[in-house]
């Protein structure tokens, strides 16, 4: 019992699979239209991926709508009954409260400092100037620096669900079996170097680079997804850039996008792979 509420709370733990769940419980039955319009995705490969992971929790009826079967109201009621907190969010807003307070507090004590000296003699003007452009500087930066990872806002969020905050493609590769197209995703796995943090049954996630921002650059993650039918593998490949925990990018291959260097390798790598299911098909 308690490795099936492990399992349940695991893919309940994304909260576009929460918002389906719940808007089946209020709405009962939704087209796939519908759902996608509810939740205001804009990506059918992103909600495709969504469905699929829900599995078993969900039913169609004869019409093509969407129920929650017995599993998923057992899932809404799960729900219900133990909302998700936003502790970690709200962490989150404290921590970044407390980082603008010391960041905005210690370089004006200190341009306090240098103007007192000044006043005194003890400093002349050209160290005044040399510390108010430093101080200038270092605000600009900080102001920027925030900007490019601090946490979306509601508004944020419903927005980076149209634009996509992951690069996400579906690939077909026809008359090939999964062996074959899971060997070939190794292959672009041990070209590239990239560190596999789960692996299971049709599925891997890897990374380039150090967790949680503590490298020069972002960390690039990677979800490869594996589906075969009669005429060969749908492959479900998602790319994005983690910004210290705190926010994620989709890869990019544009000069002036924002945290450019790891959107840019991010695409060529996530490009190479789209490539070589590309020639593997037939």
């Amino acid at each position: 019992m308690s490795d099936g509420i492990g399992s349940l709370n695991k893919i309940l733990k994304d909260e576009t699979r929460r918002k389906i769940i719940l808007a089946l419980t209020d709405r009962e039955r939704l087209s796939y239209t519908e759902l996608m319009e509810t939740l205001q995705i804009g990506s059918t490969g992103t909600f495709n991926y969504h469905l699929k992971v829900l599995g078993d929790l969900l039913e169609k009826t004869d019409s093509g709508q969407y129920i929650l079967s017995e599993k998923g109201k057992l899932a809404s009621q799960f729900l219900t009954e133990f909302p998700e907190r936003n502790d970690a969010l709200e962490t989150k807003k404290v921590w970044w409260r407390r980082f603008w307070i010391v960041a905005v507090l210690l370089p004006t004590l200190l341009l306090l400092i240098v103007l007192y000296l000044y006043f005194s003699d003890y400093l002349d003007t050209y160290r005044v100037i040399q510390t108010t452009v430093g101080f200038i500087s270092a605000m600009i930066f900080t102001y920027f620096f925030y900007r490019m990872i601090r946490p979306n806002s509601k508004k944020q969020k419903i927005q980076s669900q149209k634009e996509q905050d992951r690069t996400i493609k579906d690939v077909f590769v026809s008359g090939r079996r999964a062996e074959e197209v899971k060997e070939e995703i190794q292959n672009w796995v041990r070209e590239e170097g990239i560190i596999i943090e789960v692996e299971r049954e049709g599925f891997i996630r890897g990374r380039l680079g150090i967790p949680s921002g503590l490298g020069l650059t972002a960390p690039k993650y990677f979800e490869v997804s594996l589906k075969s039918d009669q005429n060969g593998v749908m492959v479900h490949t998602e790319g994005w850039i983690s910004l210290y925990d705190v926010s994620e990018k989709s890869f990019s291959d544009e000069i002036l996008a924002v945290g450019n260097i790891p959107r840019k390798k991010g695409w060529k790598v996530i490009n190479h792979l789209w490539q070589k299911l590309r020639a593997l098909s037939k």
